[in-house]
């Protein structure tokens, strides 16, 4: 056999043994899907390299994307960045155009976090309040009467009860000396007299009744202003009054009292807050002063608040999120058939220059033989 054609045909077929060889490599990469059997044996090399090691692989890419990737510092870096910042400035502009615009009210957001939220909202929110005012007066039906007065009032409710007695008795007065008295006296007498025996009928032939009603009207008005009377009228009265500031709630209230107390006092509170009109008051109706000073300031304040809590909670984020599983999970579900493409589709130019590194190898090879074989 001539000496070139046996270097050049050992070169071919260590070319095709060398390029042969990493094909099937890269091929054996994958496939077998699933291991192959043979007399009750598993036959070596299957199932292929990444099937059978799908299971740490995933595992490892979720390790990988978790600490080098989208790490927390990857993450709170973008977020400060300033095309972040002005992705968030832009959300917050559309928002206020689209709460100016369509009149946007609290309901409106509530229902789009949640649909019946509003109305949880208002149900929560009635309850808390009723809850409240019941405590408030089961609170105070306890306590006595004067601790619940404030002493600047309480100060001059003394002072009007010092004053008490000298009214009472100039409105007595007034009416012993009034008309309607001097009857009501008359009226009296009569009765007296015609009801009470002889002897009391006997006193009309002494005197008649307008004289008896003048006499006992006269000794009244000085019954009224005697000092021993005024006395006991002072010690009656702060008696009395002592007596209502030392009482508790529940001892001039009955039960029944109380709840209709609570009931109207609830129901005044919710008529007043009327939380459902508030949340279908427009947003910028609100307060329109307070609304342009967010539009004009309080707005990037909004912006540096969102940046600042995402950098300071993204690790916790990121930990709650567990994109390692995530990760994981998502390889997994992939079909291997699937898998493959993507790494081929990744990676073909760089399988194919193995492919011909092989060719280009082997055939070398083939040649260092050839030649070792002619020569030696």
């Amino acid at each position: 056999m001539n000496d070139g054609f046996q270097i050049i045909l050992m070169a071919m077929i260590g070319a095709l043994i060398g390029g042969l060889t990493n094909m099937l490599a890269i091929r054996m990469l994958f496939r077998p899907y699933e291991a192959k059997y043979l007399f009750g044996r598993r036959l070596p090399f299957t199932p292929g390299v990444i099937p059978r090691r799908r299971e740490e692989a995933s595992v490892k890419m979720g390790e990988i994307v978790t600490r080098h990737l989208l790490t927390p510092d990857a993450f709170i870096e973008k977020i400060k960045s300033r095309e972040t910042q002005n992705f968030i400035m832009l959300f917050i502009d559309r928002q206020i155009e689209t709460i100016e615009s369509e009149k946007l009210t609290l309901r409106y957001f509530l229902e789009r976090i949640n649909e019946g939220l509003s109305d949880k909202v208002v149900e929560g929110f009635n309850a808390q309040l009723s809850e409240k005012v019941t405590a408030e007066g089961e609170r105070l039906y306890q306590q006595e009467i004067g601790s619940l007065i404030p002493e600047d009032a309480l100060a001059t409710l003394d002072g009007k009860i010092d004053s008490l007695q000298p009214q009472i008795t100039q409105k007595i007065e007034e009416y012993i000396n009034s008309e309607k008295g001097y009857q009501d006296l008359y009226t009296m007498t009569d009765e007296f007299v015609e009801h009470r025996g002889r002897l009391a009928r006997s006193l009309k032939y002494l005197m008649s009744k307008e004289t008896i009603v003048q006499n006992i009207r006269n000794e009244l008005n000085k019954l009224i202003h005697h000092p021993k009377m005024t006395e006991i009228q002072v010690r009656i009265i702060n008696d009395e009054y002592e007596r209502i500031k030392n009482s508790r709630v529940d001892e001039l209230i009955s039960g029944r009292d109380r709840q209709k107390l609570i009931e109207s006092v609830y129901g005044v509170l919710r008529e007043r807050i009327d939380i459902e009109g508030i949340l279908d008051y427009p947003i910028e109706d609100f307060n329109p002063e307070m609304f342009e000073s967010f539009k004009t300031r309080g707005k990037y304040q909004l912006r540096d608040n969102i940046i600042e809590y995402l950098g300071k909670n993204t690790g916790r984020i990121v930990e709650k999120l567990q994109l390692a599983h995530v990760v994981k999970k998502q390889i997994d579900s992939f079909e291997l058939s699937h898998i493959e493409d993507l790494v081929m589709e990744i990676s073909s130019k760089e399988f194919r220059m193995i492919t011909l590194l092989g060719f280009f190898l082997g055939g070398m090879i083939g040649i260092v033989q050839g030649l070792i074989v002619v020569f030696l």
